[in-house]
């Protein structure tokens, strides 16, 4: 049985303020990418996060911006 973790994962962003989320994490490791849902409209965008910094874990890591990813929702092969 895998057990689940809560923590705090800071997001950093060039030209943004650093934003704080809740995640759960199905691993006792911080994952190494995130997505977060970014757009609307007729796609599914997700902007996806890299890790930097896991001092923190198990309460908090940080991570920065790599791309956007875009999709159709009639697209599940993304």
């Amino acid at each position: 049985m895998s057990r689940t973790t809560t923590f705090r994962a800071r997001l950093l962003r060039q030209d943004a303020k650093p934003q704080t989320v809740t995640v759960r994490a199905s691993s006792e490791n911080p994952p190494r990418t995130l997505r977060r849902p970014s757009g609307g409209g007729g796609q599914l965008t997700f902007d996806v996060y890299s890790l930097v910094d896991a001092d923190g874990w198990p309460h908090e890591a940080t991570y920065s911006y790599v791309e956007s990813v875009s999709r159709s929702a009639a697209d599940p092969d993304v």
